[in-house]
């Protein structure tokens, strides 16, 4: 990725996109557009800190991710947490990314809310925002609410969508996005069965997975 003009906006989704399905699609399309970003990024983990051996390897995940995007031009891939050995620490990257960009331009990165009750295993996940803003879209359903010390940290950080929209950094946000009560582990619980994918998973993906017998 080489993008070097100053003040630039710029999104980052991370995730392991096993596989990637349109809830994803979506919730990027849908900060891009609210943000006005010049770039949106689908960021795929080499190996996420926090799970054991991804079921499909990073090359697999990587092929679906170019596949899906190709209904989503407005979307493109940064494959910096799959080329880099080891695990895929999200701090690592923000901070390579805030090198790389300069200190005027804006960034953002998006996590869905049933990520919050597991940010305090992340490594340094308070210095997410001293490198970017974090964004947190909304999903259907109920989750287990974050740990004391994630509340109060957020409650210090949130401010306004229309605020964190002239940061480069330290905001935190909630975003309405387009709803779709799907997750990846569901997803691979239903591609035993095929049970209605083409709703939830765009069909190049759908047709790649049956071709390499992925999730069997």
């Amino acid at each position: 990725m080489v993008i070097s003009e100053p003040k630039r906006r710029i999104g980052v989704m991370g995730g392991s996109f096993n596989p990637v399905h349109c809830g994803h699609l979506r919730v990027a399309r849908d900060v891009k557009q609210r943000l006005e970003l010049d770039h949106m990024f689908l960021m795929p983990a080499g190996q996420s800190p926090l799970k054991a051996q991804h079921s499909v390897s990073a090359r697999h995940r990587v092929a679906m991710l170019e596949l899906a995007i190709e209904a989503f031009p407005e979307l493109e891939l940064d494959l910096r947490e799959v080329n880099r050995a080891g695990r895929s620490f999200t701090v690592d990257s923000l901070s390579a990314l805030r090198r790389e960009f300069g200190s005027e331009a804006r960034l953002y990165f998006v996590i869905g809310d049933d990520c919050l009750a597991s940010l305090h295993q992340w490594r340094r996940w308070k210095d997410i925002v001293s490198f970017t803003n974090l964004i947190i879209a909304k999903r259907p359903g109920s989750f287990p609410p974050p740990e004391h010390e994630v509340e109060a940290w957020l409650k210090s950080t949130q401010v306004d969508c229309d605020i964190v929209g002239s940061m480069p950094s330290g905001g935190v946000a909630r975003m309405d996005c387009a709803l779709l009560d799907i997750s990846s582990t569901q997803l691979r619980s239903g591609l035993e069965g095929h049970d209605a994918l083409n709703q939830v998973i765009p069909e190049p993906v759908i047709e790649y997975i049956r071709h390499h017998r992925l999730y069997r």
